[in-house]
């Protein structure tokens, strides 16, 4: 049973087809980094997911559930930030969220646990006019969180935050999966955040979910090949060769296809010929080398 799952989720616009026949599994408890363009579909298929706008076609299941059928068992278990988290900014941030527990009838003293578990509390009393950009954020997740949801949904979360503000809150998403051990789905367009942050990634384009695989299964941060640049080229080309090792050469460097435990044995060999190392580098491969190729192939398809 996946966390969310969905089948051939369709939306269109008049003529525009915004979502196309998305089928996406997400396992349980795990990071999952929806990648793609702006307007690849990400937004419309998180709104699908939340409830928020009525797919054309299609089936949505949370923890096995169809959203439609068990619509309030849906919003239960779903918290989620869809843009930019809308706040009074004359009040705090505790009555902020007294306001959402509230109208969701949920016990008061959740508003200090979660501002607690975002690490607010010291804020709690400051009026979120005041908030910076992180801390707003960071209250945003708080108030998708007040009602103990099973699924978190972010959307853009780093929009509007500078590198450090970045850094922070994506450290801060890895340890609220952990500590809370819930279900992330995080949209975005910038790869390398996604990057460094999900376990599972979905990469759509113009609506269509082309490729979803697990980081760990798909090679990412392995050495793909050395870059080699010596003194000798002749000679370095003599040893590559009788080391059986599988190269190119281009101009005056070598691309060597080989695992990265190979690389000392290549130092060694070619420094005990008498062969000066100018630069050695372990090229890996990244998500964006995945992203391109499968938004590529992608591209192909419909030519």
């Amino acid at each position: 049973m996946y966390a969310v799952e969905t089948q051939n989720l369709t939306k269109k616009y008049k003529k525009n087809v915004a979502v196309n026949d998305l089928n996406m599994q997400v396992p349980e408890g795990i990071i999952y980094g929806l990648l793609g363009k702006n307007g690849a579909g990400k937004t419309t298929t998180i709104r699908m997911i939340m409830g928020l706008t009525k797919p054309d076609l299609g089936i949505i299941s949370v923890f096995g559930k169809n959203t439609e059928k068990e619509r309030m068992w849906a919003l239960k278990n779903i918290g989620a930030i869809v843009e930019t988290p809308g706040f009074y900014g004359n009040l705090t941030a505790q009555k902020n969220l007294a306001i959402t527990a509230d109208l969701r009838d949920i016990d008061m003293s959740r508003v200090d646990q979660v501002l607690e578990i975002v690490g607010l509390t010291a804020e709690a009393s400051k009026k979120v006019k005041n908030y910076s950009t992180g801390m707003k954020q960071r209250l945003g997740i708080a108030n998708a969180l007040i009602h103990s949801p099973k699924v978190l949904i972010l959307d853009e979360p780093t929009n509007g935050l500078d590198p450090e503000g970045i850094n922070q809150l994506r450290d801060f998403i890895q340890s609220l999966a952990k500590k809370l051990k819930i279900t992330v789905i995080l949209s975005s367009h910038i790869l390398s955040e996604v990057e460094q942050i999900a376990d599972y990634i979905g990469i759509i384009h113009k609506g269509t979910l082309i490729e979803q695989f697990k980081i760990s299964d798909s090679g990412f941060n392995k050495q793909d090949y050395v870059l080699l640049e010596v003194d000798q080229n002749s000679q370095a080309k003599e040893i590559l060769t009788k080391m059986e090792l599988d190269y190119q050469q281009v101009d005056n460097l070598f691309k060597i296809f080989c695992a990265k435990d190979q690389n000392g044995q290549i130092s060694r060999e070619l420094v005990h010929n008498g062969i000066t190392i100018y630069n050695m580098s372990s090229i890996k491969k990244s998500l964006e080398d995945k992203f391109l190729y499968a938004v590529g192939k992608a591209k192909e398809s419909v030519l």
